[in-house]
């Protein structure tokens, strides 16, 4: 993975890079200080789009996005909001003191299957502390019964030391299976801190119980932060991604995005091809709204017959810390945005997954 090869975004003239919600130039629904994490599926024939936000009561919620009738995963895109105008929630915060008292993020959609209705699997925070080693994740899920999301009380799954917080949940059923790749660490990096992500994959027969002892889908080498797949093809496509700068850290390992390619949904790594860069986002030119990195993708094909695909992303913006921020923003008439530790930004690329001759 040579971080000095071009990436398949640019060798296509890096089409279509558009942001769509940003926590610095905006825009941003009334109600929110950020959005992350964009899952995106066609249901029942419209495009929706599942995110994590944070709030500007300052809590950590999911909420739901959708397309117009007839649109595509490119959008436009509007988040659902209440009769007051604001972001609605999808559901109510979790009780105090619970697994995920203090937020619910990377929401990972699964269509009604085996018999249970569409859930929604999310990482939900028990710390205080967003990120550091007294940082604590764990992975549960919504599901929607009698016309509403309803909390499953409980985590589905809990990490052990040495990785003691998993998170970033993709879920599919397949084969009479529910398969998930997470992320497996000791806690999430702050300051200072290089990445140390296991990317691993589990399976269970009702999503809840008995999931199988855990595989190494990637290991610690490679760093990838977490993924999503979609059918292609005859196949399967996933994308991978390194997680982001978030805390402008010297070291970190190239970032940006990489895509591979199975014939099934398989938890082996060995059934996928090698990966291939798709985005470089250390390159020069790469816009500024995710310039230190992406993760959390999307990946969706408005034709399930080409190979022409979106991908959307959360970025982490190239800025400044926040009294110069201020001060930028300031001297270009520009509201300044709330002090925050880093800005994000939901986006994305187009890009043709089939013009890569060199692909295996």
């Amino acid at each position: 993975m040579d971080p000095s090869h071009t990436d398949q975004w640019r060798a296509q003239g890096a089409p279509a890079a558009h942001v769509l919600w940003d926590m610095v130039t905006g825009p941003m629904p009334r109600g929110l200080l950020g959005v992350g994490d964009p899952d995106v599926h066609c249901i029942d024939g419209r495009w929706t789009m599942f995110l994590g936000g944070f709030s500007t009561g300052f809590r950590n919620r999911l909420y739901r996005a959708t397309a117009p009738p007839g649109g595509s995963p490119r959008g436009p895109w509007r988040i659902d909001a209440d009769p007051r105008g604001r972001a609605a929630a999808l559901a109510p915060d979790p009780p105090r003191g619970s697994w995920d008292a203090a937020g619910m993020h990377t929401p990972s959609y699964v269509p009604p299957s085996g018999g249970n209705g569409a859930r929604l699997y999310y990482t939900g925070r028990a710390s205080l502390r967003h990120y550091g080693p007294r940082s604590r994740y764990a992975i549960g899920f919504l599901e929607y019964r009698d016309g509403r999301w309803q909390r499953h009380p409980m985590p589905v799954l809990e990490g052990r030391p040495p990785r003691s917080s998993v998170l970033e949940p993709f879920v599919i059923y397949t084969e009479g299976r529910y398969r998930m790749w997470y992320q497996a660490n000791p806690h999430e990096i702050g300051p200072g801190e290089l990445p140390d992500y296991e990317l691993r994959c589990t399976e269970s027969v009702d999503g809840v119980h008995d999931w199988s002892p855990p595989v190494t889908f990637a290991d610690s080498s490679e760093g990838f932060f977490d993924n999503a797949i979609a059918p292609y093809g005859d196949g399967w496509a996933m994308i991978l991604a390194r997680g982001s700068d978030l805390h402008a850290t010297p070291g970190l390992p190239a970032q940006g995005l990489w895509w591979i390619t199975a014939s099934r949904p398989s938890a082996d790594r060995r059934d996928w091809s090698s990966p291939q860069r798709l985005l470089d986002t250390d390159a020069a030119g790469t816009p500024e709204w995710m310039a230190r990195g992406t993760y959390g993708p999307a990946l969706s094909f408005a034709d399930p017959t080409s190979t022409r695909a979106t991908v959307h992303v959360t970025g982490t913006r190239a800025a400044p810390r926040w009294p110069r921020l201020i001060l930028r923003q300031l001297l270009r008439c520009r509201r300044p945005p709330v002090p925050a530790p880093f800005y994000l930004a939901v986006g994305g690329i187009e890009v043709d997954l089939g013009d890569a001759s060199d692909h295996e």
